[in-house]
């Protein structure tokens, strides 16, 4: 297993090894996500319960606006559920976008911000009577800031797992 060690700027350069361990750790959180926000429809009552409750700690789980299987909701709206997806999606496109990771790097909020605009602006035209969001306006807007919030877990999680805590490595002392 390779470990991803950053610059000096704290980037990762494209052409760097990148941990293994973070990148699954990344990519395994999300999934696991993803899976238990889809669960509700195919467990019992208990574990449906225990899972929307979890869940409603991030999400409004407004019926109208969630996805359902036959008839039950998942433990999450659409606009959650794409989120959730694009942070799973985020992890194998980590490596695509890691040629821009010095700008991405340095410009982290500005970016976040970015991907909300369009989330805001379907929720805000529904308020304002402009237009009617839809279930597939609040998924992919929901995918859209779920793949950039998702890009930055994953290089957290790379990041973390690439430095070994007390070592030369981590604190930059040459090895006696």
């Amino acid at each position: 297993m390779s470990f991803s060690t950053p610059r000096n700027d704290g980037t990762f350069a494209a052409g760097m090894p990148v941990s293994r361990g973070g990148w699954m750790l990344a990519l395994g959180v999300t999934g696991g996500l993803v899976l238990l926000a889809t669960l509700p429809p195919f467990v019992g009552p208990e574990t449906r319960s225990l899972l929307m409750t979890a869940f409603s700690a991030v999400c409004h789980q407004l019926p109208g606006r969630s996805p359902h299987v036959d008839g039950v909701a998942l433990a999450v709206c659409h606009r959650c559920y794409g989120i959730l997806w694009g942070m799973l999606l985020a992890a194998p496109g980590f490596f695509l976008f890691r040629r821009w990771d010095s700008l991405l790097y340095r410009h982290a909020l500005p970016v976040l911000a970015v991907a909300l605009v369009p989330a805001g602006m379907d929720w805000l035209a529904g308020v304002l009577g402009v237009w009617q969001n839809t279930p597939v306006s609040r998924l992919a807007t929901g995918l859209l800031f779920g793949i950039v919030a998702g890009y930055y877990v994953t290089r957290g999680a790379v990041a973390v797992s690439g430095r070994r805590v007390g070592s030369a490595a981590a604190t930059g002392k040459a090895a006696e």
